[in-house]
């Protein structure tokens, strides 16, 4: 590749003025004889190389100029100088041709070439707009070569626009490889939302086939045999496709995983002591799921054996010694005994912990994919062969490589809410929220959660200032007090009283509240929230038919108080379990849960949900650690898993309309 030094680039500002003065010498001269269309031809790009340089195309076109005065041939060789400028890697100068031949007129032979390099030139400019590029494409003629320069650039500009769809589509026009294009498309496919996926096959049909597998994998997402079996039809249909032989990885790697096998499970969990009550609850909702699987599977011996087993009072030797040669593990519930038990475990055992540690081990030292035991010993035994063929190792320096303990982590942490919270107002454009949260370590973990993730979303957006108005408040006097202040009601009162003082008139006005709060968030009691709600409507002052909507997360909501609750509460927004909305789809289960274990309080319902939940998802995590695009629809939410094996929980949203609860679509 040639570069340039400064007196190149003097020498070729030069040539590029000599051609200009050229054709500001007069433009190409009128001819009497009859006009004719030119019509425009394919595009002929010129490759760098040591011979030609982008100078010896503007003298050519200089030469061309004062030999022929003919427009189109010197129009295509300045072209022909900004391409090999742009393969240069010197869009400056490519970008000033390109500028001088556009002031000059460019003739419609020219147009689909110059529509290609102008693109080229300014999609990696800072502050392009992709849009008037994307329109400047459809000139673009295509031919052999051109379609894959046109492909590449839509592929580069519809992800800057974040339509992963159509950039997904012209990924597949470009030159990659089969497997860097499956790579590429899947990563995007698995990226949009469900809802979206008609309207994308419909729109895109060359992507029919991804968003095929993807179904097929959210189907057999429970059984890795049936996913395999599937894939060697869907090859089957669609022969001849990129999918055919170049399969995306981890859906390869989802295959060859074995069903859980799960014969045996121990739940850790406190039956006895001061957290008797909450362990026993999540031990009704583990057995709830239990029994849900008997009567779909009709039969009792194709289900695994339960042991619950009493972590209150246990050391971490006595629990392994209970837990013996059981492979599958839910449980502990408590942090500090998840911290002792866990690095004490044996080799191979899969665990769903029903807390996380404040911090989590390196996800590099642990087990991310819960494979089967066989396929376990089958790496450790590979990992075995390959480090020293020369000595064979002991059984003892063998199990040196095994490898550590298959662990997730799934809770009920208040800190997630907060961040749901953050996100779901951000993305609805509120930028200026109050947050309200009472003096108390729960709720000021929340906020502080909330404050955290609000600054890193609006440092994604490149702004500097995260705009927050806190309150905090201990009693009902400092919540009003925290509320009119914060809201400057106090000082609007204060402006008035003043301006009577010195009309000593009586001034007829309403005290006015801020303009640029646009969300107020509350994390607090459910009890202070019936309070802190009518405060928030009797102080805003709405004078532009704008109402300010207050937010809060179920630590707010409680279930047990009857109507007045939901009186106080009108148009609250918040998030919470689907199974404690009064539209969700498990109303069979509910109604056996209601018949079982009559007057459950709202906490019971929580983590009798958790309990259900966390035994569902025991034998999906293989896949859902593989597939990291799947979710679990459960009674606590939707349910994923990160990179650092924790269950991602995304809750449902409602508001309180009419004294009810109703459901709102995102």
């Amino acid at each position: 590749m040639r570069h340039i030094g400064q007196a190149g680039k003097m020498f070729t500002l030069s040539a590029v003025a000599s051609v200009l003065l050229l054709a500001g010498c007069g433009s190409t001269p009128k001819s009497q004889s009859k006009s004719v269309e030119v019509k425009p031809s394919p595009i002929e790009t010129t490759q760098v190389n040591d011979d030609v340089t982008p100078e010896h195309k503007l003298l050519e076109a200089k030469r061309v100029w004062a030999r022929t005065r003919d427009k189109n041939q010197r129009d295509t060789l300045l072209l022909q100088a900004a391409d090999l400028y742009l393969q240069n890697q010197q869009p400056v100068l490519a970008q000033q041709v390109l500028f001088e031949v556009k002031e000059d007129g460019i003739s419609s032979a020219n147009q689909s070439y110059y529509s290609l390099l102008i693109t080229k030139a300014y999609t990696d400019l800072p502050g392009a707009a992709p849009e008037e590029l994307l329109a400047m494409l459809d000139n673009v003629i295509e031919t052999d070569e051109t379609a894959y320069q046109k492909a590449e650039l839509q592929t580069k500009l519809y992800s800057q626009q974040g339509n992963l769809a159509a950039a997904a589509n012209s990924v597949l026009k470009t030159r990659l490889s089969d497997e860097q294009k499956v790579e590429q498309v899947w990563k995007w496919i698995t990226s949009l939302p469900n809802e979206s996926l008609n309207a994308v096959g419909k729109e895109y049909p060359a992507l029919a086939p991804f968003l095929t597998l993807r179904e097929l994998t959210e189907q057999y997402a429970s059984s890795p045999i049936k996913l395999a079996n599937n894939l060697q039809q869907f090859k089957q249909v669609y022969r001849g496709h990129v999918l055919e032989n170049a399969l995306p990885e981890d859906v390869v790697k989802a295959s060859k995983l074995t069903d859980a096998g799960a014969n045996d499970i121990a739940v850790l969990l406190p039956l006895s002591g001061r957290l008797a009550r909450s362990g026993l609850v999540v031990k009704d909702g583990i057995m709830a799921a239990y029994y849900t699987d008997v009567e779909k599977r009709q039969d009792e011996h194709l289900l695994p054996r339960l042991r619950f087993i009493d972590t209150n009072g246990a050391d971490s030797q006595e629990l392994i010694t209970e837990i013996g040669d059981t492979k599958f593990i839910i449980g502990p519930l408590l942090k500090e005994t998840i911290e002792s038990l866990i690095p004490n475990l044996p080799i191979g055992v899969n665990v769903l912990a029903l807390n996380r540690p404040d911090e989590l081990p390196d996800s590099s030292l642990q087990q991310s994919t819960p494979y089967s035991i066989a396929t376990q010993r089958a790496d450790v035994e590979n990992k075995a062969s390959n480090v020293d063929l020369a000595e064979p190792k002991t059984q003892g320096e063998i199990g040196a490589l095994d490898l550590p303990v298959s662990l997730n982590y799934y809770g009920l942490a208040p800190e997630d809410e907060a961040k749901q919270l953050a996100e779901l107002i951000f993305k609805k454009g509120y930028r200026a929220p109050i947050v309200i949260a009472a003096q108390n370590s729960l709720y000021q973990r929340m906020d502080d959660k909330f404050k955290t993730h609000w600054k890193a979303l609006n440092s994604a957006e490149n702004k500097q200032r995260a705009n927050i108005t806190s309150v905090t408040f201990n009693d009902s006097n400092s919540l009003r007090e925290g509320i009119t202040q914060a809201l400057d009601v106090a000082q609007s009162n204060e402006r008035i009283n003043q301006i009577e003082y010195m009309t000593n008139d009586e001034v007829y006005n309403m005290p006015r509240s801020r303009r640029d709060i646009d969300a107020i968030v509350a994390f607090s009691s459910p009890q202070d929230t019936e309070l802190l709600n009518p405060i928030i409507e009797a102080s805003l002052n709405p004078f532009d038919g704008k109402q300010v909507p207050v937010y809060a997360t179920s630590r707010s909501m409680e279930y047990d108080s009857g109507k007045n609750q939901w009186r106080d509460l009108q148009n609250v927004h918040f998030i919470d379990m689907p199974w404690l909305m009064p539209s969700h789809k498990w109303q069979p289960l509910e109604q056996e849960v209601q018949q079982a274990w009559e007057n459950q309080n709202t906490m019971q319902k929580r983590l009798f949900a958790f309990g259900f939940d966390a035994y569902q998802l025991l034998p999906q995590l293989g896949m859902l650690n593989t597939l990291k695009y799947l979710s679990h629809d459960g009674l606590t939410g939707n349910l994923s898993l990160n990179q650092r094996g924790e269950v991602v929980r995304k809750q449902p949203q409602a508001i309180i309309r009419n004294e009810k609860v109703k459901m709102l679509s995102e």
